[in-house]
Order: C-alpha cells, then structure tokens, then sequence
C-alpha cells in the first residue's frame, strides 16, 4: 500500500535524522533528569541518556503519527496535511522554511483540546526536549503532507509501530519500563492490546 510504505520511509529517514541531530545534545539535562529522578539507576549513564534519545524519538514519531490520522478524519484543524499547509500559506510568508511552527502550533492547540483522550496524547513531558525542528519537518512534509490517513487500520497502524520498534527491540530496550511515560508512544502501543479502532479509541 503507497500510503504505509510513505509512512515507513518518513519515519525510517525521521529516526535517522534525529539520532544524528540529537546523540549529542541535552546531556547535562538529560544526566540531572537520571539524578533528580533516581530511576533506572541500574541502568549505567551512557546507556541510561540512550534509553531516553530513543523513548524521546519514538514518542515524536507517534505524535506525527497521531496528529496527521487526527487532521485527515476531520478531528482537528489541519496543519502538517496539504490542506491545511495551503491555507497557512496563505498567512505567513516564506512558510517553507518554517514548517516546525505548524508542529509546534498544532501540539499546543492538541494539548489544550477539549477532548481529554487527545490532550492526554500531547501533553507536554521530558521527552519534549528534543524537538521537531525545521529539518526534521521538512521530512514529515516532504513524505506525508499528500497522504491521506483517514482509513489507516489498527492493523496497519501496528504494523508501522513494529516496523520503528520491533518486537525484539522492546525485549532488549524495554522502554516501557524506562524514566517517565512518554504520553503519545504509550498510547500507540495500547492499541496492540485492545481490541478497538483508532477512530473510536479517540472519540471515546
């Protein structure tokens, strides 16, 4: 299906740019988190800053994720789609070198939604130090702005989530077990466990 193997690759060339953006960056904070919080102190520094990049990562991918599905059902207002790029074209100048504030943007009006299932999604934690700046949403742009996810499966869906953190990544990482809950990747693991459509997880 074109719509999953675009989602794929967006996310496949997201996780990369992101590693490489970020493997050195926010140590310090990262280090007063592992101390201030006393968790997974089995866990040696190094490994522990790892863990936390990765969790960091994947709960970005699962917003994009989240908030694209979200705008092609009609849910929220469009911002990261064609629709809604066009329109805020129409009012800030130079847009495609700014294409971070419409992700910025649509996370903060996600967070103050009334509905408390998609602002619980996209409530601010740790794991938002590492943000989704201009490169890595010229990415998100650039593979999905055209697609429409508003028939996305939870089969599919799973499948995705696989495909950014398999199986035998989750035995060894366990990142569930990891700090803090990281809010929008918590989220599109229960989906694997509950017997229930995207559509109706939301609306509930």
């Amino acid at each position: 299906m074109k719509v999953i193997k675009s989602i794929d690759e967006m996310l496949q060339n997201f996780i990369q740019t992101f590693f490489v953006k970020y493997k050195y960056e926010n140590r310090g904070l990262m280090k007063k988190f592992r101390i201030d919080s006393r968790l997974n102190l089995e866990l040696d520094e190094e490994k522990w800053c790892e863990c936390f990049l990765f969790k960091a990562c994947l709960n970005r991918c699962a917003q994009i994720i989240i908030m694209r599905i979200l705008e092609d059902r009609g849910l929220i207002y469009s911002k990261m789609n064609r629709s809604g790029i066009e329109k805020w074209k129409q009012l800030v100048q130079n847009l495609g070198s700014s294409y971070h504030l419409l992700f910025d943007i649509g996370q903060q009006d996600l967070v103050a939604d009334e509905n408390k299932k998609i602002n619980s999604i996209f409530r601010k934690s740790d794991y938002d130090i590492f943000v989704v700046d201009g490169e890595l949403a010229n990415i998100v742009i650039h593979y999905s702005a055209d697609l429409n996810l508003s028939d996305i499966s939870q089969e599919e869906l799973i499948g995705i989530l696989r495909k950014i953190y398999s199986l035998e990544q989750r035995e060894e990482w366990k990142l569930e077990e990891f700090y803090k809950e990281a809010p929008a990747l918590t989220y599109l693991l229960s989906i694997e466990k509950e017997d229930f459509t995207f559509w109706n997880r939301i609306k509930g």
